[in-house]
């Protein structure tokens, strides 16, 4: 009985571990993609400043997420980006890794407006448009 118990157990044990590797390859695209549309940016005199504290899942997502959560809780509805954000991110140490307390982001809020199409002569630019070196 010990015997297939031993078995049961090394086969669940060799079997249960298992790490999947998924990786991704891109090609490369020989031309580039350029969009015609522009925009004119509103930028709001006054400096706003929100102090959260993040969730869990939030956390889960790493810094850049915590951040991005931080800047659209800043931002509300009336705005679409914020210009120079700065942010000040308290870090609680603990025995199983670290744990984000609180994160504080200011900086101008900004709106999008007068959405245009650029005239043909920028598009003929060749500053403005780097042409693709082909090998």
């Amino acid at each position: 009985m010990k015997k297939y118990l031993f078995i049961v157990a090394t086969a669940l044990a060799i079997t249960s571990c298992e790490t999947t590797l998924k990786t991704a390859r891109t090609e490369s695209v020989p031309y580039a993609m350029y969009n015609a549309t522009v925009a004119d940016l509103e930028v709001s005199p006054n400096r706003v400043t929100v102090t959260t504290t993040p969730s869990k899942e939030v956390q889960k997502g790493g810094m850049s997420n915590v951040k991005a959560d931080c800047i659209q809780k800043a931002l509300g509805t009336d705005y679409d980006l914020l210009v120079e954000p700065q942010f000040v991110i308290q870090i609680k140490k603990t025995f199983c890794g670290k744990k984000i307390k609180s994160v504080t982001v200011s900086g101008r809020p900004a709106k999008y407006k007068n959405f245009r199409s650029l005239p043909d002569a920028v598009w003929t630019n060749e500053v403005f448009r780097e042409k693709n070196k082909q090998k």
